[in-house]
C-alpha cells in the first residue's frame, strides 16, 4: 500500500524530467500540461471517500451516495428517492458542510439541486446528518432534515473497488 501512495511522486519526478526535455519544443509544452490535468484529474476523484447511505422520511425510501471531499471539508450529497405528489422517481444534489459536535459530526445540507431539472428545488428539505459514537464505540447515524423529520440512516464506506460503479449510478 506504502508503494502506491509513492506512486504519484514517481510519475511527477518522471514529468518534471520530461519537462526539462520538452522545453526545446513547444507543441510538447501544451500535450504535457494535457496530461497533467488529466493525471491531478483523476487523482483527485480516485482519492475522493464515497460512502453509500438509506434512510426514510415519513414513508419514502431514500438511496443515496456522499463523496467527502478534501480534507472533510467539501462534501457533496446525491439522493434518490420515489416522489409520491410527482409519481417519478427524483435525484437531488447537495453541498454538505461538516462541522464538529458536542456528540460527532454534524453534516449540514445546503444548495439543494434537482439534477435532472438543473436548477434548485424548494419541494426538497436540505438533509443534516448525525454522525456519533458512543461510548462503547458503535456507530451511529441520524437523519434530521429542515422540516424536523427524523430517521435512522445506515451508512457505510464503499469499497474502492467499486466507487467507480457506484459514482456513475448517481449520475457522477
Amino acid at each position: 500500500m506504502r508503494a502506491f501512495r509513492l506512486l504519484p511522486f514517481f510519475f511527477f519526478r518522471e514529468l518534471i524530467l520530461f519537462h526539462t526535455t520538452a522545453q526545446r519544443l513547444p507543441v510538447m509544452k501544451h500535450f504535457m500540461f494535457l496530461v497533467l490535468a488529466v493525471c491531478l484529474h483523476a487523482t483527485t476523484l480516485s482519492a475522493q471517500t464515497v460512502y453509500e447511505i438509506w434512510f426514510n422520511a415519513g414513508s419514502v425510501r431514500h438511496h443515496g451516495l456522499i463523496l467527502a471531499g478534501p480534507a472533510n471539508e467539501a462534501w457533496q450529497m446525491r439522493v434518490k428517492y420515489h416522489d409520491t405528489a410527482r409519481n417519478c422517481n427524483r435525484l437531488i444534489e447537495q453541498q454538505l458542510r461538516a462541522e464538529e459536535t458536542s456528540l460527532g459530526i454534524r453534516l449540514y445540507g445546503h444548495s439543494v439541486w434537482d439534477v435532472a431539472n438543473k436548477r434548485q428545488t424548494l419541494d426538497y428539505a436540505a438533509d443534516r446528518l448525525y454522525v456519533y459514537r458512543d461510548p462503547r464505540g458503535n456507530m451511529y447515524t441520524r437523519n434530521l432534515d429542515e422540516q424536523g423529520i427524523s430517521s435512522g440512516v445506515v451508512m457505510k464506506a464503499v469499497e474502492p473497488s467499486q466507487s467507480r460503479e457506484k459514482l456513475k449510478e448517481f449520475g457522477w
